[in-house]
């Protein structure tokens, strides 16, 4: 005859009070035979199941019982807790070590994770707040893509939409601050007067409702206002800052608070844009395709971005129908709390992350504080020995199995919590120097409901790490037990799947590691086809009267022909060029044209002096170099490089010109290879170098000058003092420019400074995998006392008929050498998969060869023999008597 299922009778049993229990079983499965030869089994069993939840009910439960088995875990339950790990302090460090390394690496990475996910969150209406961009597309690929949008947008969202409630700008921009000798060239955020309104930046003193309601107000934060006022109130000094060819006084209205380190808008001298036709001319607030500033809506509330989204297109044709075709000049909006970390919108003032590093570390905190549960897991069923005796005494007097686990899980707790605790002091006490190491600015900040996060964070952990070993240990037979035979019970293959997943992680993170390194050390020692070793780069000023771009760099260039005649006259000082950008800058200018035929161009831009190539060392495929005592050569010669020459279709390239009708005249005499004056992220562009800007600048109708163009002098330092050269460099400018301030730098770090982000992910993956490989090595030897003391009667006749230590300790080794081989079979495609969907952010990059995964492979193997040798070895030397003792 069928019976009820079994899950259902067992539910049942387990709350139904004993004295309704036989009568409602009876009815129960009078029932459910009555069903099951009127409808199917499935219908009958689910028939089953509802009543018996129907049944839970307050007057049918046993109150009692179900209060006893609530309250098991217990003051007493953790009082014999705490003596039975105190009893054996050797697994309880272990244990304790091992979670509270995982628990800190898992709370530094996510502080270091959560700072990245809340960049811009702190603001009350970050909901609300979306920033604009500009998108012009005339086909053919000629295309503009910008966040930073013209100064008319202000004005444009706040006039044509009722769902806007408010429009803000933000303009960073670099401007001399200071008179005589103390000035000094400082970051300046140009803002709206309501800008204060609009964002939660906090003024701390002054006028902190209207603080910029002059046109030469200023705020500046409390950095620069130490910096600048020392100890002196800075309300109402003057702070002089050169906007254009003059030189203004800016009084200080109000004092701001440093602005927070995970925030996309950062200044700390702020003025009003009502500045800006002083800067960029009464022109630009009217012009539409001149983009500089940043600009912020806020939606009213109850209403939607999309909706300003839908009206955009017919607003902007009402402005422009005369100059564009419909959907060629685009405007949308992203939101504030999405602009830190999505790279498919283009940058704006503030630096962008890449959200594949954020979810990178996140996993692998995860992982490393799975392992550590996997840890504990191990360590504890590997003493089932030891606590089979016990088991079996509490079984004999009478616990359930419920009681049983309740004291285990209670273990758990005492330990997890404890491990909480010390991970949590240590990752306090280790941010400074998890700072230093990544080059991040991860803090902390302690706020009271942290302490449920932490207790919440404590239990779940308790939980994963400590339910299956309680369940194991608690499942021993009492009979076996009795018997003298306790076996680490349990699903063997739930334990060797553990430790395939332990070893797979950590081959992998060590892989991983590996190749990370690899790449980048491929980056950082690549031909770049240009000197870089001891290269010194020194910023030009311009003479401050000059007003055209033209007049800006021809003044930058004579500078530099003065300081150049007087750095000459020191012998270490050599290979000196000049030119409008230098190596390790990123966003050289980028200028664009429509040629006759509608095909569109884009194309890099270098103004030098004729030095500039030979002191940089670059070589030349064909033509000549240009020759510093050729007039026309500084006028007219036009140098490009190997990628010019594929791109405009050239077959001999020497005495062409650029294939455009408006540019100046022009002739190619020489022909440079491929050196990557970019990262190597992008594949080398076009190039074209002039000494004159004139001719070439003619012919275009777009540019892009991120980097500033005003000329900078580098140079080669042949001495051994690097300290000597800052030295004999701050004399001779202070001699050449006593009112300007020297500012320079050496090539080897800004081109380090283009793959910080990859250094930092490698350091981070790298400290990861040293924290797992211990966790990880803790883990193994918590598996050999499992291994051990599950054999050690085998040991014991093996030993009996002869068996030497070195047969007994490689029948130990070879327990674990399959799961390892598995492990690391199974990491090879895992690590490949993600390794090149990581290698695709560049354009030149390492492939993924065998020797990685042996090496890891040899790391790991010898991790797993170190850790297990001693215990196996001191096994193996077990005196047979002791191992085959009947006690």
């Amino acid at each position: 005859m069928k019976r009820p299922p079994i899950w259902a009778h067992r539910l049942l049993e387990w709350f139904c009070d004993p004295d309704l229990l036989e009568d409602l079983q009876g009815d129960l499965h009078e029932l459910y035979f009555q069903n099951s030869q009127s409808s199917g089994p499935l219908k009958s069993n689910l028939i089953y199941y509802w009543l018996v939840l129907r049944s839970f009910r307050w007057s049918a439960i046993k109150k009692k019982s179900i209060i006893k088995n609530s309250s098991n875990m217990t003051i007493n339950n953790f009082k014999i807790a705490s003596r039975v790990l105190w009893r054996d302090k050797f697994n309880t460090t272990v244990n304790l070590v091992g979670l509270t390394v995982g628990i800190a690496c898992f709370l530094l990475l996510g502080l270091f994770v959560k700072q990245e996910l809340s960049y811009d969150h702190f603001h009350s209406k970050k909901d609300r707040i979306y920033r604009s961009w500009l998108k012009e597309d005339y086909g053919n690929g000629k295309m503009f893509f910008n966040s930073q949008v013209p100064f008319r947008f202000e004005s444009l969202f706040e006039d044509n939409f009722p769902e806007v409630e408010e429009s803000v700008q933000f303009l960073a921009q670099t401007n001399l601050v200071g008179r005589g000798e103390n000035r000094i060239n400082e970051p300046i955020g140009i803002i709206s007067p309501e800008f204060f309104d609009f964002f939660d930046f906090q003024l701390i003193d002054g006028n902190v409702t209207n603080p910029l309601a002059g046109k030469r107000d200023v705020v500046i934060s409390e950095a620069y206002a130490k910096k600048y006022f020392g100890d002196e109130n800075p309300i109402g000094k003057i702070l002089p800052i050169q906007l254009d060819s003059a030189i203004s006084d800016f009084t200080v209205t109000a004092l701001l608070r440093d602005i927070r380190k995970e925030s996309s808008i950062q200044f700390d001298i702020g003025i009003s844009n009502a500045n800006i036709p002083d800067i960029f001319g009464e022109r630009s607030m009217t012009a539409w395709f001149l983009v500089a500033p940043e600009t912020y809506v806020l939606v009213k509330e109850n209403n939607s971005i999309e909706s300003v989204s839908t009206k955009m297109q017919d607003v902007v044709m009402s402005y422009l129908a005369d100059e564009v075709e419909r959907d060629v000049y685009n405007i949308g909006f992203q939101p504030l709390t999405d602009i830190h970390l999505n790279p498919d919108i283009p940058i704006g003032y503030a630096p962008v992350s890449n959200p594949q590093y954020v979810y990178i570390l996140a996993a692998i905190g995860i992982l490393v504080l799975i392992i550590a549960c996997i840890n504990y897991a191990t360590l504890a069923i590997g003493q089932s020995l030891k606590r089979g005796k016990e088991v079996g005494i509490r079984k004999v007097l009478g616990a359930f199995r419920t009681s049983l686990v309740y004291q285990y899980m209670s273990e758990s707790l005492l330990i997890t919590l404890s491990a909480m605790l010390i991970g949590i002091i240590l990752t306090i006490v280790f941010i400074p120097a998890f700072n230093t190491l990544t080059g991040t600015e991860v803090f902390y900040q302690f706020q009271w409901w942290h302490l449920g996060v932490y207790l919440c964070l404590g239990l779940i952990i308790s939980f994963i790490a400590g339910s299956y070993p309680a369940l194991v240990l608690s499942g021993f037979k009492a009979v076996s037990i009795l018997r003298g035979f306790v076996g680490a019970s349990g699903s063997h293959s739930i334990r060797k799947g553990m430790v395939v997943f332990q070893f797979l992680i950590t081959v992998f993170l060590i892989s991983s590691s590996l190749i990370m390194r690899n790449q980048v050390e491929f980056l950082q020692n690549q031909d770049l086809g240009f000197k870089q070793e001891a290269v010194i780069t020194i910023p030009l000023y311009p003479d401050p009267n000059a007003q055209r771009l033209s007049e800006t760099i021809k003044s930058g260039f004579e500078n530099g022909r003065l300081l150049k005649s007087k750095l000459e006259q020191i012998p270490e000082f050599t290979n000196i060029g000049m030119g409008s950008h230098v190596f390790g800058t990123q966003g050289w200018a980028n200028l664009a044209y429509t040629e006759s035929d509608g095909t569109f161009r884009r194309f890099i831009f270098l103004i030098t002096d004729p030095y500039y190539l030979s002191a940089s060392g670059i070589k030349f495929k064909e033509g000549r170099d240009f020759d510093p005592e050729s007039g026309l050569d500084s006028r007219q010669s036009v140098i490009v490089n190997q990628a010019a020459v594929d791109y405009f279709g050239w077959e001999n390239p020497i005495g062409e010109k650029l294939p455009g009708e408006e540019f100046g005249e022009h002739r190619i005499i020489g022909v440079t290879e491929n050196f990557h004056f970019a990262s190597l992220h992008t594949k080398v562009e076009p190039l074209v170098i002039t000494q004159n800007l004139m001719p070439i600048v003619k012919g275009v109708s777009d540019g892009d000058f991120v980097d500033s163009v005003v000329p900078k002098l580098f140079l080669t330092y042949s001495g051994n003092n690097l300290a000597a050269a800052g030295e004999k460099l701050q004399n001779i400018w202070e001699e050449t420019f006593p009112n300007e301030n020297l500012n320079f730098s050496f090539v080897s770090e800004r081109l380090a400074n283009q793959y910080e982000s990859e250094s930092r992910m490698n350091k981070l993956i790298g400290v990861a995998t040293v924290l797992s490989i211990f966790i990880a090595s803790l883990g193994l030897l918590g598996l050999t006392v499992l291994v051990v003391n599950s054999r050690i009667k085998e040991i014991g006749i093996r030993k009996v008929m002869g068996a030497s230590p070195g047969t007994i300790m490689g029948l130990l080794l070879r327990t674990f050498s399959g799961q390892l081989v598995l492990a690391i079979i199974l990491s090879v495609p895992v690590t490949i998969l993600l390794m090149n969907q990581w290698l695709q952010n560049f354009a030149y990059n390492i492939s993924i060869g065998p020797g990685v995964f042996i090496l890891s492979a040899i790391l790991a193997a010898l991790v797993a023999f170190l850790v297990i040798f001693y215990h196996t070895l001191r096994a193996a030397k077990i005196n047979p008597i002791e191992s085959l003792r009947t006690e």
